[in-house]
């Protein structure tokens, strides 16, 4: 235990004294993590705290790093000879004067590697630019911690002077760096195979720049998405100029122009690559979003962005053709209930059902249903009630007419015979298929048979039967009922009436 001690809580009151000259010399090459690191381990070294055990750990947990973040960036200020490690288990370090080495670095031993590699890293750049110390310590970082060899971190320097120019960031060559390790390179051969496809990423970038009005040299980030574009996705890159032009529908970038592609790439599968089929895959979005608003429009729906689920959905209901998704939903707005999406799918998935996958067809099973309602209501008004036009009033109808053969004026003389009733329908399907048993084809015989049927004893009145009407051009014009739209299940039907 040491005699004398500060109090670990005065450390926040206390100030620690960084020389300019790190900040001049030392500050600017280095990483931002590692600069936390040297500040926040000098703070300790000179509180007289330092030599408590866990200190890396408690570093690491205060600046949000790793343990081996903490590491790494001590070792690179060993490089820097900023630092010193005293120890091996548990570590230990000792910051030595700033001042003290930068007066002394010609004194101090030299590390014939570093030299030798920092020379070169010099004469790459010439007198073009001038280099700090921390630049060539995080280059030779390259070499030893990532273990690439050191030409190929050379030729890594030279990639960046090529295609990002002399002042290029030693942070930014850092992130190929981590990804030629990552990829395991070991050869001078394995580096150039990377670095021509780094400059096919950077000219390819720096075309889509240019094509979104921007006149300046792509970040390591767009690079990554334009390879993305090419070498994940299959986009030409014509096919992404292409695409360029969807973006004056927003703020023109690289980020937006993700999103068109990324919606491209799903939406068809992968299959539209080249300029032709981006350009018809682009021109097929536009028909297909008039077509979608036309039908919105029509429902009364106001809808600012066409999601791509709303496409879907309008898609799996247009198999059949857009004017037939319109006829549905024209016969949805007809009959005044809600208009919806769903209600449309599901009266277009009713006609599919039944076979009535044109326009034609729908429009001849509309105008066939039509017919039949405009004489139901016909008969309906003479039984003295109203509406019925449903399915089943029509499945009757049908019936009553195609196969059994009844007469018009005998249907007439049961809806006579009906008026009064709760269920007028009901009554005269039941007189008729009476009729139809007996075989009654007469209006004299549908009578006789029906007052012996409704006899009753002397003295009691019957009311008097409705006055006749004709039957024969009674047809309304196409006047939709709410209860007629019932080509829809009607479970399905009570449903949407709920919401």
């Amino acid at each position: 235990m040491p005699t004398f001690e500060a109090a670990r809580s005065g450390m926040l009151w206390d100030a620690t004294a960084v020389p300019n000259a790190f900040f001049c010399e030392y500050m600017p090459a280095a990483p931002e993590n590692h600069v936390k690191v040297y500040l926040y381990g000098l703070m300790w070294a000179h509180s007289g705290l330092g030599d408590e055990e866990g200190l890396l750990d408690e570093m690491a947990n205060a600046l949000h790093l790793s343990r081996e973040e903490v590491e790494r960036a001590m070792r690179y200020w060993e490089r820097c000879r900023l630092v010193e490690r005293v120890q091996d288990l548990p570590p230990r370090y000792r910051f030595v004067s700033v001042q003290q080495v930068m007066l002394q670095k010609q004194q101090m031993p030299h590390d014939e590697d570093y030299e030798s590699f920092a020379q070169a890293v010099y004469s790459a750049f010439g007198d073009r630019r001038k280099l700090h110390g921390g630049e060539t310590v995080l280059a030779y970082e390259w070499v030893e911690q990532f273990r690439l060899p050191a030409e190929v971190v050379l030729m890594l320097i030279q990639h960046m002077i090529n295609t990002r120019g002399i002042n290029f960031s030693f942070k930014d060559a850092q992130k190929v760096a981590v990804e030629l390790c990552e990829q395991h390179v070991s050869t001078i051969e394995e580096a150039e195979a990377i670095f021509t496809r780094s400059d096919a990423a950077m000219k390819g970038a720096r075309k889509i720049l240019s094509h979104l009005g921007m006149r300046r040299s792509p970040s390591m980030d767009e690079m990554d998405l334009y390879l993305k574009w090419t070498e994940e996705w299959g986009f030409e890159p014509k096919a992404i100029q292409e695409a360029c032009k969807e973006t004056v529908k927003g703020t023109p970038n690289f980020a937006y122009l993700d999103k068109v592609l990324e919606n491209l790439h799903a939406r068809t599968l992968g299959k539209a690559t080249t300029e032709a089929q981006v350009q018809k895959a682009l021109e097929s979005e536009k028909a297909e979003t008039a077509c979608i608003r036309e039908l919105l429009q029509t429902l009364g729906i106001s809808m600012a962005v066409i999601s791509e689920g709303l496409r879907a959905e309008y898609r799996s209901m247009a198999e059949n053709g857009h004017e037939l998704v319109m006829l549905a939903a024209r016969e949805v707005v007809s009959h005044g209930r809600a208009h919806t999406l769903d209600r449309v799918k599901q009266l277009l998935d009713a006609w599919i059902e039944k076979g009535l996958t044109t326009v034609s067809a729908a429009n001849a099973y509309l105008g066939e249903v039509e017919k039949l309602n405009a004489q139901i209501r016909m008969l309906m008004e003479v039984a003295g009630a109203s509406g019925g036009c449903t399915k089943a009033n029509r499945d009757n109808l049908t019936q009553w007419q195609s196969q059994w053969h009844m007469p018009q004026e005998m249907i007439l003389l049961a809806a006579e015979f009906a008026h009064g009733k709760d269920k007028p329908m009901a009554y005269m399907h039941k007189l008729l298929s009476g009729w139809h048993e007996q075989g009654i084809a007469n209006l004299a015989d549908a009578r006789a048979e029906h007052e012996k049927r409704t006899a009753q004893p002397k003295g009691e009145s019957k009311p008097a039967p409705a006055a006749k009407r004709v039957v024969e051009q009674q047809y309304a014009q196409r006047d939709y009922d709410p209860d007629e739209f019932d080509e829809i299940p009607e479970d399905q039907l009570e449903e949407m009436n709920r919401k």
